[in-house]
């Protein structure tokens, strides 16, 4: 299938992922079916989209007269059927269950056309084992951030069976569509950024649990330096910029205290037992209690795309 024959994309879960991601495909001009098994997910999503397309009005983004035809191009609907049917492109975001994907796998197999490239949004399964064995050649993993409607990178993980040129398709429609796909180049838990984030929070709730320093303090520590860093020298080449020869002496040093395996962190695990679960309850780390949970969301998203918009010049470079 060539670029050119991509009219609908079908999202398959309307909860976190599902409005950014319909709306990504939506803006572009894609015919998109949002499918969710409930109403209330469906009018839930359609909201998040409206706000969602308000704020890229107001930060210059997107014309206001564009955003009816974005909306008129997202289909919501509860049947499966009909979002599967005559599908070039399906995503699913559905949860993160073995055994759910399994199932709606295998009856996405009988619905969707021999043409349609499958994709999953899992942020860790191994989707190669539950995908029926004739679509794997047209199936990769395609795991966007959240929110995906303004975060760039989409992370490509190829299976053993899957194709390359089902690889190279994904990638070249993600770059349409404005995003940054990475590709790995097996399967492996977690995929890259997760694996990273999991081994910076074994850090973050060390320094914390131990009394090290405050969350504030830690978050101006690394907003600070190593993250706008990152944007020039990403974490591979910031090595050679510091010296092969230094980064492995440093390894070598036997002062430094190395943060034990803990999967039961006392700072985060309080805060959960209380309650606090951050923005989505009000407190997390930090309160956010003051202000309505759409105007927090809304805050976040007009910061990310302020830094995007400066910094994506950034992305391809390398020094």
């Amino acid at each position: 299938m060539r670029l050119e024959d991509v009219k609908k994309v079908a999202v398959i879960g309307a909860g976190t992922m599902g409005p950014g991601l319909a709306q990504v495909f939506a803006t572009a001009g894609y015919e998109v079916s949002l499918y969710s098994r409930t109403e209330e997910t469906l009018q839930k999503a359609l909201a998040v989209i409206r706000s969602n397309l308000a704020t890229f009005v107001q930060q210059g983004l997107l014309e206001q007269t564009a955003v009816p035809g974005v909306l008129s191009r997202i289909s919501p609907t509860r049947s499966l059927e009909e979002a599967g049917d005559l599908a070039d492109v399906l995503i699913e975001t559905s949860a993160e269950d073995r055994e759910v994907k399994r199932g709606l796998y295998e009856r996405l197999d009988r619905i969707c056309p021999a043409r349609t490239i499958f994709t999953s949004n899992t942020s860790y399964l191994n989707i190669y084992e539950l995908m029926p064995e004739r679509r794997l050649p047209q199936t990769v993993i395609a795991h966007w951030f959240a929110p995906p409607h303004i975060i760039p990178l989409v992370e490509v993980v190829k299976g053993e069976l899957t194709a390359l040129e089902t690889v190279e398709f994904v990638c070249d429609l993600l770059k349409k569509v404005d995003r940054v796909p990475s590709v790995m180049e097996k399967f492996v838990p977690g995929f890259c950024v997760n694996r990273l984030l999991r081994i910076i929070g074994r850090e973050v709730f060390f320094l914390l649990d131990n009394g090290y320093m405050t969350p504030e303090q830690l978050d101006i520590a690394v907003k600070a330096s190593i993250i706008p860093r990152a944007m020039v020298l990403g974490f591979v080449q910031r090595y050679d910029f510091t010296g092969l020869d230094l980064s492995y002496a440093n390894l070598q040093n036997p002062t430094f205290e190395e943060a034990p395996v803990d999967n039961q962190p006392r700072s985060l695990k309080e805060r959960v037992e209380r309650g606090e679960l951050g923005v989505k309850s009000g407190r997390g780390f930090f309160d956010y209690d003051d202000r309505p949970l759409e105007e927090v969301l809304r805050e976040r998203d007009v910061a990310l795309i302020r830094v995007f918009e400066q910094v994506k010049d950034l992305i391809y470079k390398r020094i």
